[in-house]
């Protein structure tokens, strides 16, 4: 989530000094192999973007649009939801472990990662996003399942539950939007404005400055990914996640405030059980959030984690440790 105004005098002048380069020509944009990787029950530990991109499936939605998909493992159905400016790329260092004993389900949210990425704003819209996953779970004959999300994909969360709440057995909240109290959001009054800032994450030119400024702003140092894995981030940015990008910044106003208020009368219906794991250093998703999921969603207080030394992306950080608190939670 971009949080900083970045003048475009300095993305010119860092582009020499990123890592991170512009996103290699060759990658397949057709998503979908007949390889080794499509035909395994087993997800891979990617090493490029490619590889993680030939695991996907691809799934054609009510609407028209082709959502991409991951799908693998055997068990109790668990779905995970990326938020911005991320995609399923973010929970490859998950998938594996978390296969062993679930059937685990990444999507990419319609304008991210492999998915289509139209330039119509309604097609960004919360709810529109929240029923192509149910579309998808039904073409798939999934009746029950568990939500794991993350940033932006608490709002598509919310819209899943208050569609399909007898259908949804337990939430995993990692570091998500869930009221404006605590969101340290970015300001962007101006359309002009916004429309500038949320091209430079597509621009061949400046994606590629502007991620890397992004994640470290939100607590991932430059160390923290090579180059191939951002240019996992990278990739899909170029291809057009600016419309999405612009869509969400847009949409942060008091209509959407006041709505995520209302879901208190939503939580207290949910009979499921909820896992929180959050990142203390996020500077804009702080923990402040936490009181209100707790309160009306009835949270015991050993199912909260705060991790004290991490920030806003923990499937980064700490893949493994949160595998681990999801094993306890689910058994």
């Amino acid at each position: 989530m971009f949080n900083r105004f970045i003048l475009p005098g300095l993305i010119i002048a860092s582009l020499l000094l990123q890592a991170c380069a512009t996103a290699p020509k060759e990658i397949n944009t057709q998503r979908i192999d007949s390889n080794h990787y499509q035909l395994s029950k087993h997800y891979q530990l990617p090493k490029t973007y490619q590889e993680h991109r030939d695991q996907q499936q691809l799934f054609t939605s009510d609407d028209g649009l082709q959502m991409a998909y991951t799908d693998h493992g055997a068990g109790e159905t668990l779905v995970l939801i990326h938020g911005v400016p991320t995609s399923s790329w973010m929970y490859r260092k998950m998938i594996p472990t978390l296969q062993e004993k679930y059937r685990v389900i990444t999507v990419d949210l319609i304008g991210y990662g492999s998915s289509d990425k139209p330039s119509q704003s309604i097609h960004y819209q919360h709810t529109a996003q929240a029923k192509r996953i149910s579309q998808l779970m039904d073409s798939l004959k999934i009746e029950n399942y568990s939500l794991l999300f993350h940033d932006m994909g608490g709002l598509v969360a919310w819209n899943l539950l208050a569609e399909n709440l007898a259908s949804i057995d337990n939430l995993i909240v990692l570091n998500t939007i869930v009221r404006k109290e605590g969101f340290i959001h970015p300001k962007f009054n101006n359309k002009f404005i916004t429309r500038i800032m949320t091209d430079a994450f597509s621009n061949q030119f400046t994606s590629a400055v502007t991620l890397r400024k992004t994640f470290s702003n939100m607590g991932l140092g430059s160390h923290a990914l090579t180059e191939k894995e951002c240019r996992g981030y990278v990739i899909p940015m170029q291809e057009g996640s600016n419309h999405a990008l612009f869509n969400f910044y847009t949409d942060l106003n008091d209509n959407l405030y006041e709505k995520l208020e209302q879901n208190q009368f939503l939580f207290e219906r949910f009979n499921g059980n909820t896992l929180v794991l959050w990142g203390e250093k996020d500077q804009v998703l702080t923990t402040q959030q936490i009181p209100f999921l707790q309160t009306h969603l009835n949270i015991p207080n050993k199912n909260i984690h705060i991790f004290s030394d991490n920030a806003h992306f923990l499937a980064e950080e700490i893949p493994d440790r949160l595998n681990q608190k999801i094993n306890q939670f689910l058994n």
